[in-house]
Order: structure tokens, then sequence, then C-alpha cells
């Protein structure tokens, strides 16, 4: 009975190890780890072109927030690290952002509707 019960354990033990190694799908993610990166992350400009806009989570229709450029490289690399199996139900969506500095502060404008027909 013993030897059943820890052939039982180590089965389950390798199983979650298995498990673990696999790369998860995320639908809709905002991994909450980014989620505080892109809160703490630097705002602080002098001109519109040190503003950029960021994804706030794996998909396009979570919005975009405007943050400094340099900032915006090392938030992109955990998106990418953390969002890449993301998987995003809403395909179009009206959120995007024209990032400008006011007040040495990146912040965004929302784009005007019209800048989402193709022309």
């Amino acid at each position: 009975m013993k030897k059943v019960f820890l052939i039982l354990a180590a089965a389950g033990l390798l199983g979650a190890c298995a498990s673990a190694a696999k790369p998860q799908v995320v639908v809709n993610g905002v991994p909450a780890s980014y989620t505080q990166e892109l809160a703490k992350a630097d705002k602080s400009c002098q001109t519109d072109a040190d503003c950029v806009a960021v994804k706030k989570g794996c998909c396009m229709c979570q919005g975009y927030e405007s943050v400094n450029k340099a900032a915006a490289q090392k938030l992109q690399q955990q998106w990418e690290k953390e969002c890449a199996m993301a998987a995003c139900t809403l395909q179009m969506c009206y959120v995007e952002i024209d990032p400008v500095c006011q007040n040495n502060v990146c912040t965004g404008t929302p784009k005007p509707m019209d800048s989402y027909i193709a022309k």
C-alpha cells in the first residue's frame, strides 16, 4: 500500500512540474507586475517627443498610457515576456492616444475618431 501511495505521489509531483513548464495562454490579460511597473514608470518630459504610448495590458482594447520613451523600452521588454502568449478577444476598439508633454509630465489625449478610418 505504501508503494502505491509513493508512486501516486511521485506521479502527481511530476505532473505538477510538467504543467508549470508549459507557457500559459492568457486571455485579455493584465499582468499585475506589468501594471505595477507601468504605475511607477517615468513620465517626465520636456517636449512631446519625449513621450510614447504603451499598452496598459496585453491587449490593445485595455487602453494606452503615455510614459517617457526611455521607460517605455523597459516596459516593452516586460510586456513581451508577460504577454507573449496572450489571446485578445476584441480586435478593434477606440482607445489609442496621442502622447503629449503637459507641464513636464507625459499624458495622452484620445485620438480623434477620423484617425481610425483608412484613407
